[in-house]
């Protein structure tokens, strides 16, 4: 008999959300509105809205993105520029692809999951989280690379 594989959720943290995911992700949460609730004022379903925030669906039509504006306070051109932004899921977002962190004190570089540098084992720089969309940005990073957001 063959073992069966547990099955782990995704914390909110793990899940790389593109710019236009996190942008309505983080809107929706400041409107304490649940995805059906969301879904419901734009005349959508909860899954469709839940795919668009967690980056499965990167191509959301102009009337939706108008909607979503209308629901969420948020500007329409904002909208539109972050869709544009996101990439699809068969192409990875350019910071999941290979992403290196150098260490201040040698230069060598390490694999972005490194916590010290495998030179001289110097604790590297930490990531820092965008408090807006919840991205995870490089340390020396001013501007979130999801929404823009200064971090």
């Amino acid at each position: 008999m063959m073992a069966r594989r547990k099955l782990q959720k995704r914390s909110f943290d793990d899940i790389a959300r593109g710019s236009f995911g996190g942008l309505i992700f983080a809107a929706r949460k400041q409107h304490v509105l649940t995805q059906a609730q969301l879904a419901e004022k734009i005349e959508r379903d909860r899954p469709w809205l839940s795919d668009v925030e967690t980056g499965k669906i990167t191509h959301v039509l102009d009337e939706d993105i108008r909607a979503l504006a209308h629901a969420l306070g948020l500007d329409v051109d904002q909208l539109l520029s972050a869709r544009n932004r996101s990439s699809s899921r068969l192409s990875p977002e350019p910071e999941n692809i290979g992403m290196r962190q150098t260490c201040n004190t040698c230069g060598k570089s390490n694999p972005s999951t490194a916590n010290f540098c495998s030179n001289c084992g110097e604790k590297l720089p930490e990531n820092i989280e965008c408090p807006a969309c919840h991205l995870t940005n490089r340390s020396e990073a001013n501007f979130c690379n999801g929404c823009g957001e200064p971090l």
